[in-house]
């Protein structure tokens, strides 16, 4: 049997008790600034940083971009296969010229790696 939904004193009660976290996971959900909202941003930078490159790179090659991030001065950029690694090096100091255009400069060195996808 289905039990009534509860109201009143008795719930919030009930539901502040469910809410309580233990304290070695209050530095994660602890609010602003806290660490899942650091790698929030984290991951919107890296996003938006792949859709840059992908545009930046000719058709074919940038379908086939699975990531692009900063390390340190480097641009690192993950694509699917090797053919297409050596294609994007290939075109790197083609993307570090668009990038520039683009306002977001590679300082150090435009580096391609092979990832998997779909993992």
């Amino acid at each position: 049997m289905k039990e009534p939904p509860r109201t009143g004193k008795n719930s919030v009660t009930f539901v502040k008790s469910l809410l309580t976290m233990p304290d070695r996971l209050k530095p994660l959900f602890g609010g602003p600034g806290g660490a899942l909202e650091q790698l929030a941003k984290r991951a919107a930078a890296v996003d938006a940083l792949t859709a840059l490159v992908r545009q930046a790179l000719p058709s074919p090659l940038g379908e086939h971009v699975t990531s692009s991030t900063r390390h340190g001065a480097d641009l690192v950029v993950t694509v699917d296969s090797a053919a297409w690694a050596a294609r994007a090096r290939y075109a790197g100091p083609a993307l570090r010229t668009r990038l520039a255009e683009a306002g977001q400069p590679v300082e150090g060195k435009v580096r391609v790696r092979v990832g998997r996808t779909g993992v």
